[in-house]
């Protein structure tokens, strides 16, 4: 298998992860088990590395072992992309770009719990993952465009360069005109 093959998968699997990742992240604050664990990284304070599996500790541990899974999975993408992307420059600034984010959302998933769920860091945690998952749906595009049929890529050149037809928009009728009288002579 080829390095950019091995660059492609990576890309995938990265953004199948973030997906779930963040369905569990869902899952975490709709179920209301955003402080099941109340500690981060470990659940308890105590050093168990791994909680009692069940009940709300379970859903919460699932959301944060998933976001481990999905950093690993983003390193490895920015190693490869070291490795076998330099000619394609955006290719390795973009798994760089989405190292940096997993990386923040990380430590700002510990900040969420450690501040007892304060609303604004979840939306910005919220809102990180959101870019982090287009970030990495543009990096599974392009680094598969080399695949994608000739077709598509013609028919997303045409529809770039079209211009934007004129909105016909309900004109109001034009006054009537007034009746001219004529002119009197005489």
């Amino acid at each position: 298998m080829r390095g950019h093959d091995l660059f492609r998968i990576a890309a995938i699997f990265g953004a199948v992860l973030c997906y779930s990742t963040i369905l569990l992240g869902g899952n975490v604050m709709a179920s209301g088990d955003g402080l099941a664990c109340p500690h981060w990284p470990t659940c308890d304070p105590g050093d168990n590395l791994l909680p009692a599996f069940v009940g709300g500790q379970a859903v919460e541990w699932s959301h944060r072992v998933s976001a481990f899974f999905l950093s690993v999975s983003i390193l490895l993408l920015a190693v490869l992309g070291i490795a076998y992307e330099r000619n394609r420059r955006v290719l390795l600034r973009l798994s760089f770009v989405a190292f940096g984010l997993v990386v923040t959302e990380a430590l700002l998933g510990g900040l969420v719990v450690e501040s007892d769920l304060r609303p604004e860091f979840v939306l910005v945690h919220l809102a990180i993952a959101t870019a982090l998952f287009g970030l990495l749906l543009i990096l599974v595009l392009l680094s598969n465009l080399r695949d994608v049929p000739k077709r598509w890529l013609e028919w997303a050149r045409r529809a770039s360069e079209e211009t934007p037809s004129a909105v016909a928009t309900p004109s109001t009728p034009a006054p009537a005109p007034t009746p001219r009288t004529p002119a009197r002579t005489g």
